[in-house]
């Protein structure tokens, strides 16, 4: 299980294992040596990604809500929001001064092992997920983490641009899950 995204009323959670909406349960989290115990209610579930081999697992996305906190969870929970605002903050402070990262110290999007592969054929768009990175000749391969709005905006883009434009697409999609880095990106993703 993961956490994605956090707040104070709740969670939303990437799982493999399938639950069925309205369960409650113990959630327990581990933050940098904080213990967080939460009792939470599964509001929505939905499948994310439908496993495509028999070693594979499908994802979930799962959406819970904080029902009580056992002892401190609670206090800490927001603690470690705070943090993580501030941090959110004094990131976008140094990049509005133009002062670079010392280091990659996050987890960059499009730099994982799972990609999309878009193609346009016979007026239709054909996606999958591969491991490949290439380019196909009629499309583009990105990030599996993009949105799939965004895909769709790319997509929209592709069908009514130029050959240029296609290929300058095409460009940014490989720079965009090339592993090879520069200078490290100055992204916070609270």
């Amino acid at each position: 299980m993961a956490v994605f995204e956090l707040s104070v009323r709740g969670f939303s959670i990437a799982h493999e294992q399938r639950y069925a909406p309205g369960e409650v349960g113990h959630l327990v989290l581990d933050w940098q040596g904080t213990k967080l115990d939460l009792v939470c209610r599964l509001v929505r579930s939905t499948l994310w990604r439908l496993a495509k081999s028999i070693g594979e697992k499908s994802i979930y996305h799962s959406g819970l809500q904080i029902i009580e906190s056992v002892g401190s969870a609670y206090a800490s929970l927001r603690e470690l929001i705070a943090d993580r605002i501030i941090r959110a903050i004094e990131e976008q402070k140094a990049n509005a001064r133009g002062i670079p990262p010392l280091a990659a110290y996050m987890y960059q999007p499009g730099k994982g092992d799972l990609y999309r592969r878009c193609e346009f054929v016979d007026g239709t768009w054909r996606k999958s997920e591969t491991t490949r990175t290439d380019q196909p000749a009629n499309g583009f391969t990105i990030s599996a983490d993009t949105e799939p709005e965004h895909i769709d905006l790319l997509c929209k883009t592709w069908e009514i641009t130029t050959a240029e434009g296609r290929r300058l697409t095409q460009l940014l999609a490989a720079l965009s899950i090339n592993r090879e880095e520069g200078v490290p990106v100055r992204r916070y993703v609270p």
